[in-house]
């Protein structure tokens, strides 16, 4: 699996601009971009990402919701859903839990750079087993 890190300008009430963060899917494919819309979903609330990785590293069995997506940790899992719709299979999407923490540390350390003068051309790419 192969994701982009990269920047965005957003408009906020259409006079307010602002430089966004996104996490998208490299290869297009429909479990990496239900990944990626899991760890935007989830990025909203900044506690929620120091909590993942916690959560991803101590092998348990848990999860964490966003607002849209959510995520069960099982054992060598992580098993991501629709939150309106969890038996709907065309909203679940599968990553390794090691491949998983791996993705959210490279995103928080790309969240925490300084934005470069040329974010619009700015991007990381981050590959997962």
């Amino acid at each position: 699996m192969k994701f982009k890190l990269c920047y965005y300008k957003s408009f906020e009430k259409t006079i307010y601009e602002k430089i966004c963060f996104a996490c998208s899917s490299i290869n297009e494919t429909q479990n990496e971009i239900l990944i990626g819309c899991y760890i935007n979903d989830i990025s909203n609330f900044e506690s929620n990402l120091t909590e993942i990785c916690g959560e991803l590293d101590k092998r348990k069995y848990s999860g964490l919701d966003g607002q849209v997506w959510g995520a069960d940790f099982l054992k060598d899992k992580v098993h991501i859903y629709w939150v309106f719709d969890p038996d709907n299979e065309e909203g679940k999407a599968e990553i390794s839990r090691k491949g998983m923490l791996k993705l959210m540390k490279k995103w928080i350390e790309f969240r925490k750079k300084k934005i470069p003068e040329n974010y619009e051309k700015y991007e990381e790419i981050i590959e997962i087993d």
